[in-house]
């Protein structure tokens, strides 16, 4: 604001032509993402409500771990929430053209994305577990998933694991996966799973004791695959000062405890969720 100052009086010191000449030269101060979130008093946030219990429907309402940190980030913030219930194909390449200020669901940190989005702090860690239907003793170790049908979500961290997993078992002198079948949400995916369409779906290792407990006696853990990943919001590149606001007020829940009392809420245990977090070249 100096610099413009300078210039104002500047030109207030002009003749009028020449005033009016400076007044149009005056370069333009554009708004910051967080400075028109601010403004207008409202955030408008993108969710996809199947990542139980990160994200999902209870009786018509929105619910879960990410929600309940969502509604006290956004109490902090003192500004208004206007939740989308998005699927996951698409809902990435939405805040990349600037259709919602927020992606507020599971997002895995990857390289290949830490330089496109702007990734506020992790909100959990999992590893990918591979789910079986209740029961099935004809997979027991994971040699047994040649020839299988298993299931991924489109677009997501577990389907790279997925692809990594299938060479491993063709290098070892199997066949690999009959097929790689992808879904466009886990809703569609466990569905499937449960009516014997795949054999094998992916999931985020915290949300089997969930799934369980909505559908007793449909899942079971086969196995975890990949090192554990990080899950956190993402914002616009261009949106560096929104996320670092939404990081403060993560940082606040931390520090208070708050954020391990709902990790021992939805998932009965604590994380350890690093600080050094993002790789090099990320925004």
């Amino acid at each position: 604001m100096t610099v413009l100052n300078d210039i104002l009086k500047g030109c207030s010191r002009g003749l009028s032509a020449a005033a009016l000449t400076c007044i149009i030269s005056v370069p333009a101060f554009a708004d910051t993402v967080l400075d028109t979130v601010m403004a207008a008093g409202k955030i408008t946030v993108a969710t996809e409500v199947a990542y139980p219990p990160m994200e999902f429907l209870r009786d018509g309402e929105v619910v879960g771990y990410g929600k309940d940190i969502l509604d006290l980030v956004i109490a902090d913030m003192a500004v208004e929430l206007d939740q989308l219930q998005l699927p996951w194909d698409g809902i990435l390449a939405g805040v990349l053209a600037k259709k919602y200020d927020l992606v507020a669901t599971s997002v895995a940190i990857k390289e290949d994305r830490v330089d496109k989005y702007a990734f506020t702090r992790p909100l959990a860690v999992a590893e990918t577990m591979l789910v079986k239907r209740d029961g099935d003793t004809s997979l027991t170790e994971l040699s047994n998933a040649n020839g299988t049908i298993i299931g991924v979500e489109l677009g997501s961290s577990q389907a790279q694991e997925v692809e990594a997993l299938d060479a491993e078992l063709k290098a070892a002198g199997g066949n690999g996966f009959d097929a790689i079948r992808g879904f466009k949400s886990t809703d569609d995916m466990r569905l499937a799973l449960a009516n014997r369409q795949i054999d094998l779906a992916t999931v985020p290792s915290f949300s089997l004791a969930t799934m369980q407990e909505q559908r007793p006696g449909i899942f079971e853990q086969f196995v975890n695959i990949g090192d554990g990943t990080l899950f956190a919001w993402v914002v616009h590149p261009d949106g560096a000062d929104l996320r670092d606001k939404i990081n403060a007020s993560i940082e606040k829940l931390e520090a208070n405890g708050t954020l391990s009392e709902l990790q021992m809420k939805w998932f009965g245990f604590e994380m350890d969720l690093p600080e050094d977090y993002l790789p090099a070249g990320a925004l």
